[in-house]
């Protein structure tokens, strides 16, 4: 008697057992699914603007090619007032640079000013200076030839004093010292007749239109 009562006991937990795993599964299977969202697509990047009516000129397209290599070659792109130079005996020539804005190549955006000096060093070309008073004694051709000189297979670069200038730049690091450092790639004024900053808005937009996924 006592052995049937046992086996009667042993079937209820075995049932029970078998009703509580049943439940289990019900449950998962019934449980609602977390919802999969697709990733939201990035929003198409917008090329900094350019004053509608601006027609490049010959000189002006030499610059748009020209800027198109230095921007792949620069790790910093500057837009900044040129205010002189200064002979140090360690670094040699440096170059100041005032009131600067940086470009960031991946929200193709002028950042803010930064009311700061940079110093800039001319590593393996030496740009012509145009000082402030020079500049404006200028004729209209000689401030054409400061955007685009190309003498005897050699262009010339120049810096305009006391304007902004358009700079392409290397960063680096000098191990001996521990001091970071910025060498001057390519450099073009941001004058009435060069419209520096226009080409490069332009060559931006072209960059875009042609060949995006390179950015």
């Amino acid at each position: 008697m006592r052995d049937v009562e046992m086996n009667d006991m042993l079937k209820k937990i075995v049932q029970y057992v078998c009703l509580v795993t049943l439940a289990a599964v019900l449950m998962i299977s019934c449980a609602p699914r977390p919802e999969v969202h697709p990733e939201p697509e990035p929003e198409p990047l917008e090329p900094p603007p350019t004053p509608s009516g601006f027609v490049m000129k010959p000189f002006h397209r030499s610059m748009h090619e020209e800027m198109r290599k230095s921007y792949y070659s620069a790790d910093e792109i500057v837009l900044g007032v040129f205010t002189g130079t200064h002979k140090n005996k360690k670094s040699g020539i440096i170059y100041y640079f005032a009131d600067f804005s940086r470009f960031d190549k991946e929200t193709l955006s002028w950042g803010p000013t930064q009311n700061v000096i940079m110093q800039v060093h001319p590593d393996k070309f030496q740009p012509e200076i145009i000082r402030r008073g020079e500049f404006k004694t200028l004729i209209d051709l000689d401030k054409t030839g400061i955007c685009w000189d190309y003498y005897q297979g050699n262009r010339n670069v120049f810096l305009v004093e006391g304007r902004k200038n358009l700079i392409f730049l290397e960063l680096g690091f000098d191990e001996t010292t521990g001091n970071s450092y910025r060498n001057l790639l390519d450099a073009y004024p941001v004058t009435d007749e060069c419209r520096a900053r226009d080409v490069f808005n332009l060559m931006i937009q072209d960059l875009i239109s042609k060949a995006p996924k390179i950015l």
